[in-house]
């Protein structure tokens, strides 16, 4: 199967390049950082903001599968690279008649809901009585689903959640161990609750998914929700740091984020075999180190 994932360089594109089926040939897309090649990985140079770069480049390799992990932390790059280079990718994959995964995420909701469904669908532009989504962030990415629903016939559109893995450390787990070797207090929030998934099993997931002939939306998180601050016990015991400057508390006032993200997880029950493991099964003196696909 030839199969282009955008944001090959990035932390779950690179997790994805580790665990590559037999049977694909990927052409690996990346905007500045080259990631590692192999007998059967290409890496492309792929500005996706750019329609025309990217309808050509799609159209060269005609692709069988896209998997779009493409983001921007930068808030500049929102509407460029999150909206408008989704729907670029959506439309060019949609042009070859290449089926498409689409990454998005939990903070699309303002998490005021129990718990959200597949079937539920964010405002990408907060109304009178409407929260969601809360940041800038989680609009862009409200909108680069609505984006990829126009410009696509079939997507399969992922929800995920907190992404996380130690070889190398996730931004957040990088974060927290620079924090602590320093000797700093961490403040971590108790009232921020949300559904960490491992990146091994994510990017296995997504294998498999990508076998299936499932359209639509699917929630991969993890099995259990947890607030930051448990979150962060467990992942101090996992990398063997000390807990002690670790600060439990609410999230400050001025700080806008939504406070429980509780998705759904039934249908990937159902659909999938790959066994999501808690943090508690993965973060375990010892156990992360040899489970995790080394990069």
């Amino acid at each position: 199967m030839r199969v282009l994932i955008t944001g090959a360089s990035g932390y779950l594109g690179r997790h994805l390049l580790a665990m590559l089926p037999a049977d694909w040939q990927v052409w690996a897309g990346y905007h500045e950082h080259p990631p590692a090649t192999g007998p059967r990985v290409t890496a492309l140079r792929l500005d996706i903001a750019d329609p025309e770069a990217t309808m050509t480049a799609v159209a060269a390799i005609r692709p069988d599968l896209v998997i779009h992990t493409a983001i921007s932390r930068r808030a500049e790059d929102f509407d460029r690279v999150i909206v408008a280079g989704s729907g670029h990718v959506a439309q060019a994959t949609a042009a070859v008649g290449a089926r498409l995964i689409h990454m998005s995420t939990d903070i699309l909701f303002d998490g005021t809901a129990a718990r959200y469904e597949e079937t539920d669908l964010p405002c990408p532009e907060p109304k009178p009585g409407q929260a969601d989504p809360l940041s800038p962030h989680g609009r862009a990415k409200a909108r680069a689903e609505m984006r990829v629903r126009a410009s696509h016939p079939a997507p399969v559109i992922v929800r995920t959640s907190l992404i996380y893995g130690f070889h190398p450390p996730d931004h957040s787990t990088s974060w927290l161990i620079a924090g602590l070797r320093r000797g700093e207090p961490v403040v971590l929030f108790t009232d921020q609750i949300r559904r960490p998934i491992y990146v091994v099993d994510l990017a296995q997931a997504l294998i498999e998914l990508a076998g299936l002939e499932f359209t639509g939306v699917i929630h991969l998180v993890g099995p259990i929700a947890l607030s930051r601050y448990d979150f962060g016990l467990l992942l101090c015991r996992a990398l063997g740091l000390p807990t002690m400057l670790l600060r439990p508390g609410p999230t400050p006032v001025e700080v806008v984020a939504p406070r429980r993200l509780d998705l759904s997880d039934e249908l990937a029950q159902r659909l999938l075999r790959t066994r999501r493991r808690s943090p508690e099964e993965v973060c375990r003196p010892g156990v992360a180190a040899a489970q995790e696909v080394r990069i």
